[in-house]
C-alpha cells in the first residue's frame, strides 16, 4: 500500500510527488519512460527528480500504468507486472500535440507525419525525420523543434502557424494565418497543401511534424477525473508550458489531497 500514486514524470508529476511528500505522504510516481523528466525534458528536469528523490519519492521507471480499479492502479514494465493500492491516483500524464484529425488535415496517408514530441526523441537521439520538415504550430514546442531540426542538418525548415505568432529563427520559412489543408504522396508524403488568407500554397516537403495545441492525456483505464474521489488531475494545456504553472497546478492537487486524506 502506498498513499498516494502519481502516474507521469514530468514537471507536474515531479511537483506534486514532492509536495506530498514533503508532508508526509509516502508516494510512488510511475513513468513510462526509462527516466523521469518528461516527454519534452526541461533543463530543470534533474533538479526536480533529485529534490522528488530527496524527498522519497519512489520511482518505477519504464513501466505503464495501465488500469485503475477498487483502488488499486495495474502496472506493466521491465519488472514485470504489479498491482499497487493506493489512497489516491495523480493523473500527470501530460499533454500531446493535435493530431492530424483534430487539424482536419485530409489527403493520402503516406509515412512521413509525425507528433511533434516523437520527433523531438528522435532528434535527441541523432535521427533526424526529415530534410525539408514543415512544423505545424506557433508554442514553445513547435520553437524549440525548429531549432533542434537546424542543429541536426536539416537543409530547408518551414512553420505554418494559425495566427501571426512566433518569432523563429531567420533561415525559416514562416507561413502566418495560415492552415495545413492537405497531404500528398504515398507511400512517402512529398507535398503539403495549406490554406492561407487569400490563395491555396503547395509546399514541397518530406516529413509534417504536427506541434500544435496542446490536448491532456487520460490513458489510464478507469481513472476517470471527477468520477472518482480519489482520482486528481494536474497538468495544463497552456502553451508554452511553464515552471510556475507547472508548481502551481502541482500545489492545487496537493492541497486537495491533503485535504481528503488528514
Amino acid at each position: 500500500m502506498t498513499d498516494v500514486v502519481v502516474v507521469g514524470g514530468g514537471r507536474c508529476g515531479l511537483h506534486a510527488g514532492t509536495m506530498l511528500a514533503e508532508q508526509g505522504f509516502a508516494v510512488t510516481l510511475v513513468e513510462r519512460l526509462p527516466q523521469a523528466g518528461g516527454q519534452e525534458p526541461e533543463r530543470d528536469a534533474h533538479r526536480l527528480v533529485k529534490e522528488a528523490r530527496l524527498t522519497g519519492v519512489r520511482f518505477v521507471l519504464g513501466t505503464l500504468a495501465v488500469e485503475y480499479r477498487g483502488g488499486a492502479i495495474a502496472m506493466l514494465g521491465i519488472d514485470g507486472a504489479a498491482i499497487v493500492p493506493t489512497k489516491a491516483l495523480v493523473l500527470a500524464t501530460g499533454t500531446r500535440p493535435r493530431t492530424r484529425a483534430e487539424l482536419n488535415i485530409g489527403g493520402e496517408r503516406g509515412a512521413g507525419v509525425l507528433p511533434g514530441s516523437a520527433a523531438l526523441h528522435f532528434l535527441d537521439s541523432g535521427l533526424l525525420p526529415g530534410r525539408r520538415p514543415v512544423v505545424i504550430g506557433s508554442g514553445e514546442l513547435a520553437h524549440h523543434l525548429t531549432s533542434k531540426l537546424l542543429s541536426k542538418g536539416a537543409q530547408e525548415v518551414s512553420v505554418v502557424t494559425e495566427s501571426g505568432a512566433g518569432v523563429f529563427p531567420e533561415s525559416v520559412r514562416h507561413y502566418s494565418h495560415a492552415r495545413p489543408k492537405t497531404i500528398r504522396g504515398f507511400p512517402r508524403l512529398h507535398t503539403l497543401e495549406i490554406e492561407t488568407r487569400d490563395r491555396l500554397l503547395s509546399l514541397s516537403t518530406d516529413s509534417v511534424i504536427l506541434a500544435s495545441g496542446r490536448i491532456p492525456m487520460r490513458n489510464v483505464e478507469g481513472a476517470i477525473y471527477g468520477g472518482s474521489p480519489t482520482v486528481y488531475e494536474c497538468f495544463s494545456d497552456s502553451d508554452p508550458k511553464t515552471a510556475d504553472n507547472a508548481r502551481t497546478i502541482a500545489a492545487t492537487t496537493s492541497r486537495l489531497i491533503t485535504s481528503r486524506l488528514r
